[in-house]
């Protein structure tokens, strides 16, 4: 059942409505206040709208969009009101403005000192496929190796939580971080599944408080929570949609989007933060790429162009030319 009730939340919100206790805000509004174009694809059920730089659409009861080609997921679905699709306040402020106008959004962060956690380690082998003999905790280690080779000739600092097989607990992940004050953290992971059918690659960012994570559909009382990790919201997401934009395009995985959840990894962060899924180890031919060295030089690749467009996406919010 949806459940709809006319909201008055001052002048910036006069449109919204309120639909299962969110308050929600129409499209055309929405492209109002972003000075774009809003038109129908197809009839109350799929909008676009639209300037000369980018491109975002959405479809009736999806928990995600389409940005300029790349599907990032919004913490509730897109409703239909007054043959109007509608998106909440929260999914307004806390994904596409941050995407569209980051410029707008203070304080904006340098990009110097990159800490990579490859996850798992020691006793916690994390995912594994042992027919292709494959173990995530020396996968995510491989990998990170290869980012910091590669971040490091670009000229960034870049610190390992581990650089062997050791344990690590959660807590302690961006503990590192926080203590070293670091730019930017970025979790490596494998996926598994018991389904061999499930493949391509994902990000994840935190979630903002008032919003359940992406495999989740109802606000819990954790949900309405405030982390560390939710006061860099907009670096995050800008990180997170760029990496998984490049990852995509340079290893041609299917692309799972880009998510929200409140991992341990995460909630704690003082600095912008994503976790990377390079793909399910439990596919056949997706596993067998992850087992090869060229191919996790791709994602490897791929990260890193990533952290490049998001490093130039900060340079213009600065006023910067890159």
């Amino acid at each position: 059942m949806v459940l709809w009730a006319v909201a008055c939340f001052g002048v910036s919100n006069a449109h919204a409505v309120t639909i299962n206790g969110h308050a929600y805000v129409s499209l055309p509004e929405v492209a109002k206040r972003f000075g774009m174009d809003h038109r129908w694809l197809s009839a109350n059920s799929h909008a676009e709208i639209a300037s000369k730089w980018s491109s975002l659409k959405f479809k009736l009861h999806q928990r995600y969009f389409q940005f300029n080609g790349q599907r990032v997921y919004l913490g509730v679905p897109i409703a239909l009101h007054k043959q109007n699709l509608y998106i909440s306040e929260r999914d307004y402020a806390q994904t596409l403005k941050p995407l569209l106008f980051p410029h707008r959004f203070d304080p904006k962060p340098k990009l110097y000192h990159i800490v990579i956690d490859a996850g798992h380690g020691g006793k916690d082998g994390g995912a594994q496929n042992s027919g292709l003999k494959l173990k995530e905790k020396s996968l995510a280690l491989d990998l990170s190796k290869r980012l910091k080779t590669k971040l490091e000739r670009y000229g960034y600092k870049v610190t390992m939580t581990r650089d062997n097989d050791r344990f690590i607990d959660l807590k302690d992940r961006p503990a590192i971080a926080n203590k070293l004050n670091a730019d930017l953290f970025i979790s490596i992971h494998f996926n598994a599944v018991d389904s061999s059918k499930v493949d391509g690659a994902e990000c994840f960012v935190m979630t903002p408080a008032g919003h359940p994570s992406t495999n989740h559909s109802k606000v819990t009382s954790g949900a309405k929570k405030t982390y560390p990790g939710n006061q860099d919201n907009p670096w995050s997401l800008l990180a997170g949609y760029h990496i998984q934009k490049e990852m995509v395009g340079s290893t041609n995985a299917s692309d799972r989007g880009l998510k929200r959840a409140r991992f341990a990894v995460l909630r704690d962060l003082k600095c912008p933060g994503v976790l990377v899924e390079g793909g399910f180890i439990t596919h056949p031919r997706e596993g067998r790429n992850i087992g090869s060295a060229a191919y996790r030089e791709k994602i490897a690749d791929g990260i890193v162009s990533g952290i490049l467009q998001y490093q130039k996406a900060l340079n213009r919010a600065r006023g910067i030319d890159s």
